[in-house]
């Protein structure tokens, strides 16, 4: 019985076959779909995914964020990319029960606000933003990403103020930012003024990644101290 499924490059007209194709395989486990073009809407509507899916991870558009998902009970790794989500999808995501890792990137989601609200995502331990390009900021419940270990942030051009309710994640060991706009890294920086500082002095490692030059290995790590010593 197949329990690994990738395919990429996948065009539009084929997105109700490849469904139906999926909603038969009752032992898949993981799923990983592309898209041929970042423009290409999918539809993936299933009836009934298969019940056993661990790892999903979707790099396509979508109209909406597809009603399985957020039934996924043994999901332990979510990917979404290109998704353009209008909606906040944290609101269907957040009753995930068994999510360990989560991660939005590439316009998964192309509004301003993402909200974790109270008792959302109870065993997620790995959340990573990356390149959400309208993303301005982030309220965080508390009582919400209770179990969160590691957070990054990366290349989300519009978020300039450090989110004040990171002070809300007590379990959170590493916080990172990578290609993040100048105001929020300003914030934290103990050199730049460090204003917001407070916020994050309760988590043992908070690094900063910065581009020094053109190329992938070009860059620079700088460590930001806090309170807490490891």
């Amino acid at each position: 019985m197949l329990r690994k499924l990738g395919i990429k490059s996948v065009r539009q007209e084929y997105g109700n076959a490849l469904s139906a194709a999926i909603q038969e395989m009752k032992q898949l486990e993981s799923l990983n779909i592309g898209a041929i073009t970042k423009d290409e809407i999918l539809d993936l509507d299933l009836a009934s995914a298969p019940s056993r899916l661990r790892v999903l991870n979707l790099k396509c558009r979508l109209t909406k964020l597809p009603n399985w998902i957020p039934n996924l009970q043994y999901l332990v790794k979510l990917r979404l990319g290109l998704s353009n989500f209008k909606d906040d999808p944290l609101d269907s995501l957040n009753t995930l029960p068994n999510l360990l890792r989560l991660n939005l990137w590439d316009d998964a989601f192309s509004g301003e606000r993402l909200h974790f609200k109270k008792g959302g995502f109870p065993k997620l331990k790995e959340l990573d933003l990356t390149r959400l390009n309208r993303l301005s900021s982030i309220s965080i419940d508390e009582e919400a990403l209770v179990d969160l270990e590691h957070f990054r942030f990366r290349n989300n051009p519009q978020l300039k103020v450090l989110p004040h309710d990171l002070q809300n994640l007590k379990n959170l060991q590493f916080l990172g930012f990578a290609e993040m706009p100048v105001e929020l890294v300003d914030s934290i920086d103990p050199e730049k003024g460090g204003t917001c500082r407070w916020i994050i002095n309760h988590i043992p490692l908070v690094q900063i990644r910065q581009n020094v030059g053109s190329k992938f290995h070009d860059y620079m790590l700088h460590r930001i101290p806090t309170k807490i010593k490891v």
